[in-house]
């Protein structure tokens, strides 16, 4: 784990999109990959003060950029750290979950790893070996493509949903998420799912607008630090029943970017804070 303590950078929300397809392909993408077979069981999950000595190792390329407002992570839940490179988030505080890839599906456009709508389990999603690596961390999420003309790409995984039941997860404990991530695509989007934002809620079905947060992405490594508050609607598609979300029924984490001629996006050592 090589997540950093550091200040933030107030940084003002984006919109998600304005297609109403957009959200539409993203909780598609998520409620049928989610159901991917992966690896038995996946490294436990840690958490505790971050130690700086564990990053004094990380490259000249990783900086500490952060985006959202407050105060810095104290205490950290690890989600995913991706080095025992399966599938699988960290099977620890009730969390059952495996990584998926999803987009709009453009014809002639290609997405790696593939998507798994059916779930078979036939081609599941897979690390990326970083090289060279960050610091400590040898291995990260990561997706690419390109030709994607409706609202794009990206990938994720659901928080609960053993046996391919999907399920909410109690993150109220939680301030939010950080994360490290570098990419090439312009509009990378983080976005979290609650019972008003996902279709497993019941309340929205094909224009489920997730709770969304803009990400300013380079291709130097940057760790970004994002509260539940800071997470905003994008205003395309279903309007939430409450004006925030609502983190103790959280369904999904997932990482889209719209359209681009190309995107490739890294993700690694991603948590919950306090």
């Amino acid at each position: 784990m090589n997540l950093a303590l550091c200040g933030l950078a107030i940084a003002a929300f984006v919109a998600c999109g304005d297609d109403g397809d957009e959200g539409t392909g993203g909780a598609g993408g998520g409620t049928g990959s989610g159901t991917t077979t992966g690896s038995g069981g996946a490294t436990s999950a840690s958490s505790g003060t971050t130690d700086p000595a564990s990053t004094s190792s990380t490259t000249a390329s990783t900086t500490s950029a952060t985006t959202g407002t407050g105060g810095g992570p104290q205490t950290l839940e690890m989600i995913d750290d991706m080095e025992d490179n399966d599938n699988a988030i960290n099977a620890a505080g009730g969390r059952v979950g495996y990584w998926y890839t999803f987009n709009d599906g453009t014809e002639g456009a290609k997405q790696e790893p593939p998507p798994d709508p059916e779930g078979t389990g036939e081609t599941p999603f897979t690390m990326t070996a970083l090289e060279p690596a960050r610091g400590q961390s040898t291995y990260a999420a990561r997706s690419w493509g390109s030709g994607f003309e409706e609202w794009g790409a990206g990938f994720g995984f659901d928080l609960n949903s053993p046996e391919g039941e999907k399920a909410s997860y109690d993150a109220s404990a939680y301030t939010g998420i950080t994360f490290w991530a570098k990419g090439t695509a312009r509009g990378a989007t983080v976005m979290i799912s609650d019972p008003s934002t996902d279709p497993a809620g019941g309340l929205c079905t094909d224009k489920c607008d997730k709770w969304a947060k803009s990400l300013a992405l380079t291709e130097e490594w940057q760790q970004f630090t994002i509260p539940f508050a800071d997470l905003k609607q994008g205003g395309w598609g279903t309007e939430a029943t409450t004006t925030a979300i609502d983190a103790s029924k959280l369904y999904s984490i997932q990482f889209q970017v719209g359209i681009a001629p190309e995107f490739d996006v890294y993700i690694d050592d991603l948590a919950f804070y306090n």
